[in-house]
């Protein structure tokens, strides 16, 4: 839903993986890219990631994608 109502992408993948006993995630996006905020929602998405022990890297560039790296 975000994908479609903030970055204009045409194209999503999502990876995952199985590594040493833990869920490898892996979402990347060609949308317009965001200046990283971590407020609202990436915040949001951060701390949920940190209750399951697991960690979250945010990556962007403007008019360049968005990707999100997430190991739990």
């Amino acid at each position: 839903t975000n994908m479609r109502k903030h970055s204009k992408a045409s194209s999503v993948a999502l990876r995952f993986e199985k590594r040493d006993g833990k869920l490898f995630i892996r979402y990347t996006d060609n949308g317009i890219g965001c200046e990283l905020k971590k407020t609202g929602g990436l915040q949001n998405v951060e701390i949920r990631i940190n209750s399951l022990k697991g960690t979250i890297n945010f990556e962007s560039k403007t008019m360049n994608g968005f990707s999100a790296t997430i190991l739990v």
